[in-house]
């Protein structure tokens, strides 16, 4: 029974962490301010001609602002406060989108047509999908406000029962909450406008080429702790469960197995490997407690001609 819950949890983990389709490495082309990548079991800063792969977990600082480019001339720029989990925008986890968007802002800009997809991204129990220009999206608190900066793009209620699939042109300004129905409106919000990254509002050049024969490595890397994660292993189930298999490892080290447990409600898919002996075989109940007492066996009749004893 251990081992099959064991590898149930570690199944569904393999199923969304390895279900993205192969796409190239993004490169960054743009960093201004901080922005930190986290890569299997580390963590590490970012560089403007680094090679960010698919999976990579990727936090902006305060004022920052990151751009991913691919060879096909598509693009994600990350604004500041921005949290998410990196993947190229026609990729799919298998019937999401591989890039999410846990936190923050994130500007996606179709480039040359896929056939395997437009693109789109996942963020929490919704979905910007069949982007064709420009979309700016950002997330905070379970909501979300989406521009259509260029061309159309479609929004998916992930939600069981959830409302119905709007798809919006150029110009239309979607909100969208958990207690709340999208609404669409024919310009941006003045509070989402003054909010919204300046660089944004800008068609910044590709920038590609310039890195494209670049290489910079990572330098500088050093283990992350659970605060660095902890937005991840608490979000949605079809998410959080990837990271069983990605680190469990990390539960070896004495604090992180510790808050781990302190906040296991969150992300139940850790018990058994947080408390294994919960799900050991129980030892089978004793033969003598389920076997039903026997009568003792009377005196056998004396044989046949002996003399029968008399009582005194």
């Amino acid at each position: 029974m251990f081992r099959c819950v064991i590898a149930i949890v570690l199944l569904a983990g393999a199923q969304w962490a390895g279900a993205a389709a192969a796409k190239p490495a993004g490169t960054v082309t743009i960093l201004q301010g901080q922005a930190t990548v986290i890569r299997g079991l580390s963590q590490f800063d970012a560089a403007e001609g680094m090679h960010l792969l698919a999976g990579d977990l990727v936090r902006t600082g305060k004022d920052a602002l990151l751009r991913i480019e691919y060879e096909d001339e598509t693009s994600v720029t990350a604004g500041p406060d921005t949290v998410l989990q990196l993947n190229h925008p026609a990729a799919r986890r298998a019937n999401r989108p591989g890039l999410y968007l846990l936190e923050g802002w994130l500007k996606i800009s179709s480039g040359k047509p896929d056939p395997a997809g437009k693109p789109a991204a996942a963020t929490l129990a919704m979905d910007v999908v069949d982007i064709t220009g420009v979309v700016v999206v950002h997330c905070a608190n379970g909501s979300l406000e989406m521009f259509t900066q260029e061309g159309t793009a479609r929004w998916i209620d992930r939600n069981p029962h959830g409302a119905q699939p709007v798809t919006l042109k150029q110009g239309d300004f979607l909100t969208a909450g958990p207690d709340k129905p999208p609404k669409v409106e024919p310009r941006p919000a003045a509070q989402f406008a003054n909010s919204m990254p300046r660089s944004y509002r800008d068609t910044l050049p590709l920038r590609y080429a310039l890195f494209k024969s670049k290489n910079v490595l990572p330098k500088g890397a050093v283990p992350f702790a659970y605060p660095d994660v902890e937005m991840w292993l608490n979000g949605e189930p079809t998410v959080r469960r990837q990271f069983v298999v990605l680190w469990r490892r990390k539960a070896d080290n004495e604090a992180f197995r510790a808050a781990l447990d302190h906040d296991l409600s969150k992300h139940p898919e850790w018990d058994p490997v947080l408390h294994p002996e919960k799900y050991e075989p129980k030892p089978p109940a004793s033969a003598t407690l389920n076997t039903p007492s026997t009568p003792s066996t009377p005196p056998a009749p004396p044989a046949t001609g002996a003399p029968v004893p008399k009582n005194p």
